[in-house]
């Protein structure tokens, strides 16, 4: 584990509908052990400098809390601290090595110390001696005496840190004695393929690539996002082949992404969005151990009540035995299996409760008093009854572990016996060992070339016993699941097939993909559709965020091109002869700005023209503008030429001029009286139209109908090529600002694009 990644491990969180809250952010592993440390009294600190076998450091106390974090961080000689430590010790940080995290509660690390058959208080005595581990406690104070602190039952929020030097120095330790094996008839074997998390997280990759996730205020994730992921049959639906069921397996496979990185938060947002289809080619192979290790580690979901609800003050037992569970199932050699029932047995001779669903205000600890008080009181119990023992009685807790989520990742096999009971048995996998550190990596499962049928519908149907997770990865960035089950069904969209392009892949390489697995030609239709498709997205480019810069004149764009910064990153695009797009706003030397007004598109329009003492000219006041205007005055007046006579020096004031011709263009177009009259209150400074305006109207009126009545060759002239520009750039976003040094001594305005209408114009004043 690497010293300064996030230790997620304790601020998972979920609501109360069972969504995976997106963790806080915490503080890093090697920093918060360090901080544990310095609330150490100094001669507490000096005890395990000496235990350590350092020299007198001749520092003041409070110094030695980073002398000792930094001598630990050393590989070899953590490696050899650790090879002192009697099995207790070492089974305890076998734990924290397997999940791969630095945190584990006081109650969850006894509880797991106790099931694996060791005295929990001395074992973790040890590890405080030497440092390897520091503990936290709720309200910051520290203490040496751990029975006295479990006594007063002052337990709550304590957890213990290891130095993550441990982690990396640490090797796996099996519990003793080993599990008595099952020596009888083994029938009816069977083993997953340990697809079903991939293709379940594929999903949920898919999904929120489509529609991130948003968090409120608290964290948890909105109502309407819970709802999306727990109504997708691909998410929640069945799965074929289970033993056990899988309680909230929507909310279980997006813990599961997000522990992977498969889903990622982003950057000063409240979004949770789908990590780069980048993440496939670089993970793909590890992804089954990766999801394993995470599952070892989920702290807030439970085999049989699924995710704990939000504000639940109990926290879960189950998860911090899966570990325990793996390592006892280990002491068994390859090819060996225990009766479920017998495993149960052994795990209550250590503690009785171990099955318990979670901690109270109780300690976790003390387990000999606790197991005393607990045999009088379950002496008359009968033993829990297997799940293949009667009718209607609800499965074991550790049948729900073993042949539940352990089965579905693919790290233990299951059979039944040959008694006539048929008892479940199980066995560790070739996975399972190799997720243990036991083990080399499991050897390729035997596939075949041609698994897919691609259908003219668009729809894909795959065989699982030709896919593997690579294989997977690749068909998730431009097919949509759409069916998981013994047979998988994938669908090829236009959004699908977009998020393919996005990703990097050219239609060439995703049809080349299907060709080399398809059983049969690929139909024309489907080829054409995703060369189609692809035609379409590349006539069109998308930008998540852009700055459009508007000149007054062609003349002037061009001068801001030859003089743009070439260290600016992405060269700006001009695209229109006044119009520069700047995919990155940061690049734009705004020293050379002034802002000169501002434009939020979710207001309405501000009256921005002056009508002229003739009536029939309108002069547009660039600081009140915005870009929509030019594709309302193109309607029905045209733009004069730049005259340097009006506005101020070097900004001439764009003009308009109305006439019958114009009048009649924007009445060939649908433009009405009532429509005119409106615009001239909204975006004049006058109440109504002048008289002139009026007068046109009656003309081009009049000449209108007549046209209609005597129809004739000619037709109303098409809008021009500055119309469609206008109606297009009305999109932007943002604007802003204006040259403000010579020679981008012309008007400008800017206009940023980022999720919502909102714009800022601006227009420049000579610099003297």
């Amino acid at each position: 584990m690497v010293d300064d990644a996030p230790d997620w491990e304790e601020n998972e969180s979920t609501t109360s509908e069972g969504a995976v809250l997106v963790p806080v952010v915490v503080t890093p592993p090697l920093t918060a052990y360090l901080r544990a440390l310095e609330r150490y009294e100094g001669l507490r600190l000096y005890e395990i400098h000496r235990a350590l076998g350092l020299a007198d450091p001749g520092a003041k106390p409070r110094a030695l809390a980073g002398i000792i974090t930094e001598r630990l961080a050393e590989p070899r000689f953590a490696e050899r601290i650790l090879a002192t430590l009697e099995l207790g010790p070492r089974l305890a940080t076998s734990l924290f090595m397997l999940t791969e995290t630095t945190s584990w509660s006081l109650n969850g690390l006894f509880h797991a110390l106790s099931c694996l058959g060791v005295e929990p208080t001395p074992t973790v005595h040890r590890l405080l001696e030497l440092g390897l581990v520091a503990i936290e406690l709720a309200e910051g104070n520290f203490t040496n005496d751990l029975a006295r602190l479990i006594e007063r039952g002052a337990v709550g929020g304590a957890r213990f840190l290891a130095h993550p030097s441990v982690l990396s120095a640490s090797r796996t330790v099996l519990p003793e004695p080993p599990l008595t094996a099952y020596s009888g008839t083994v029938n009816r074997i069977r083993e997953t393929d340990g697809l079903e998390p991939i293709l379940r997280l594929a999903a949920v990759w898919q999904r929120v690539d489509e529609g991130p996730l948003r968090r409120t205020q608290h964290g948890t994730l909105y109502k309407r996002d819970r709802d999306r992921l727990e109504d997708d049959p691909v998410l929640a639906g069945p799965i074929a082949d289970a033993l056990e069921p899988l309680p909230d397996m929507a909310a279980f496979w997006l813990a599961l992404s997000r522990g992977v990185s498969l889903l990622i938060d982003e950057e000063n947002s409240d979004r949770v969005v789908a990590a780069p289809p980048d993440f496939w080619a670089e993970n793909a192979i590890h992804l089954p151990q990766m999801v394993a290790t995470r599952w070892l580690a989920l702290r807030t979901w439970h085999e049989q009540g699924g995710i704990q609800q939000e504000g639940s003050t109990v926290e879960l037992a189950l998860p911090y035995l899966r570990p325990v569970v793996l390592l006892w199932l280990a002491t068994l050699a390859e090819g060996e299996w225990v009766a479920i029932a017998d495993f149960d047995a052994r795990l209550r001779e250590y503690l009785p409760d171990w099955d318990r669903a979670g901690f109270l205000e109780e300690p976790a600890a003390n387990p000999a008093a606790r197991a005393k008080a607990l045999r009088a009181a379950k002496s008359a119990r009968p033993a829990r009854e297997s799940r293949t023992e009667g009718t209607g009685a609800e499965p074991a807790v550790l049948e729900s572990l073993l042949l539940g989520a352990a089965y579905q990742l693919g790290l233990v096999r299951a059979a039944v016996d040959g008694s006539a009971d048929g008892r479940a048995i199980v066995q560790l996998s070739a996975l399972g060992r190799y997720i243990l550190a036991l083990g080399p990596p499991p050897p390729p499962r035997p596939t075949f070339e041609h698994f897919l049928y691609v259908q003219p519908n668009f729809e894909i149907i795959a065989y699982r016993q030709g896919l593997t997770p690579p294989l997977i990865g690749q068909f998730s960035r431009f097919a949509l699941w759409s069916q998981v089950g013994a047979a998988l069904e994938l669908k090829l969209t236009a959004e699908s097939v977009y998020r393919g392009l996005e990703g990097g892949l050219s239609p060439p390489e995703m049809l080349d993909r299907l060709a080399r697995h398809s059983q049969r030609v690929l139909p024309a239709g489907v080829s054409e559709a995703v060369r189609t498709w692809a035609g379409r997205r590349e006539r069109i480019t998308y930008y998540a965020s852009a700055t459009l810069v508007e000149f007054a004149t062609k003349d002037d764009l061009e001068k801001a091109l030859a003089q743009w910064p070439e260290s600016a990153g992405a060269a700006p695009i001009a695209i229109s002869d006044r119009l520069l797009l700047v995919e990155d706003d940061s690049s734009i030397p705004f020293q050379r700005l002034r802002l000169a007004g501002a434009r939020d598109y979710r207001r309405s329009p501000e009256s921005c023209l002056e009508v002229e003492a003739d009536g029939v000219t309108l002069s547009l006041d660039l600081s009140r503008s915005d870009l929509l205007v030019d594709a309302e005055l193109v309607r029905f007046a045209d733009e004069l030429p730049l005259d340097p006579a009006t506005g101020t020096p070097g900004n001439p004031r764009r003009r308009f001029v109305i006439s019958p011709a114009s009048i009649a263009r924007g009445a060939a177009n649908g433009m009405t009286s009532s429509t005119l009259s409106h615009w001239f209150a909204r975006r004049t400074d006058v109440d109504t139209p002048p008289p002139s305006a009026y007068f046109f109207w009656r003309i081009s009126s009049a000449s209108l109908r007549s046209t209609r009545a005597a129809p004739s060759s000619s037709t109303p002239p098409r809008p021009t090529s500055s119309t469609a520009w206008s109606n297009t750039r009305a999109r932007a976003a943002t604007s802003a600002n204006a040259w403000d040094r010579p020679p981008w001594s012309s008007p400008t305005r800017s206009s940023r694009r980022s999720g919502s209408l909102s714009t800022a114009s601006a227009s420049r004043s000579p610099i003297p």
